[in-house]
């Protein structure tokens, strides 16, 4: 199996045959250049299988915005770091391929990841998702009066809840802690 680094070719991903599988738990991530679906754009994405192997971990080079500092003091990403990525443009098809082939969505606060995709022309289909963030709320227990529900918790604090350790904000290393924090809350380990 090939675990590529982010310089690795995605196309070559592309092509495992797993990424052609008709049942496949896809858990993905996106790292952005502000809150605004549609006017912030996508820096990175990450999705990997419900067995870790990566679908595809890319930068992302925006077309519209040329600085972010705000968004970089939060995910590192510089616009050096992205200066000769493709555009989001260059990867659509095969983003939409993954999510094409899934059989299910994992995410945490998946509506943001979806927001932004969706922004950006991916179609998802009506199938099943997992939201971890949402999942968690109430394991962690802390109720809010104002919401009347139970709080949303950062994805670092639910890794913690579940000790694992990582470098939140790079959406390769979001979507693993993701993974195993989906498959502690529903008993896979």
């Amino acid at each position: 199996m090939v675990f590529p680094s982010r310089e690795t070719d995605y196309k070559t991903l592309i092509k495992i045959p797993m990424f052609e599988r008709e049942i496949m738990k896809v858990v993905f991530d996106v790292e952005t250049t502000g809150l605004v679906a549609g006017f912030d754009e996508i820096l990175q994405f990450s999705a990997i299988d419900e067995m870790g192997n990566i679908l595809m971990n890319t930068y992302l080079k925006p077309t519209r915005k040329k600085t972010w500092p705000d968004a970089q003091r939060v995910n590192g990403i510089s616009p050096e770091m992205v200066s000769d990525a493709p555009c989001f443009s260059d990867v659509k098809e095969d983003i939409q391929k993954i999510f094409d082939n899934a059989s299910e969505l994992i995410t945490y606060n998946g509506r943001f990841d979806i927001g932004f995709l969706s922004a950006a022309g991916i179609e998802f289909k009506d199938i099943p998702s997992f939201d971890v963030m949402l999942a968690f709320a109430p394991i962690y227990g802390e109720w809010s009066n104002h919401y009347g529900a139970y709080k949303w918790k950062k994805l670092t604090t639910c890794a913690d809840y579940y000790g694992y350790k990582f470098n939140a904000h790079d959406s390769l290393e979001d979507v693993r802690a993701t993974l195993y924090c989906y498959k502690k809350i529903v008993g896979i380990v």
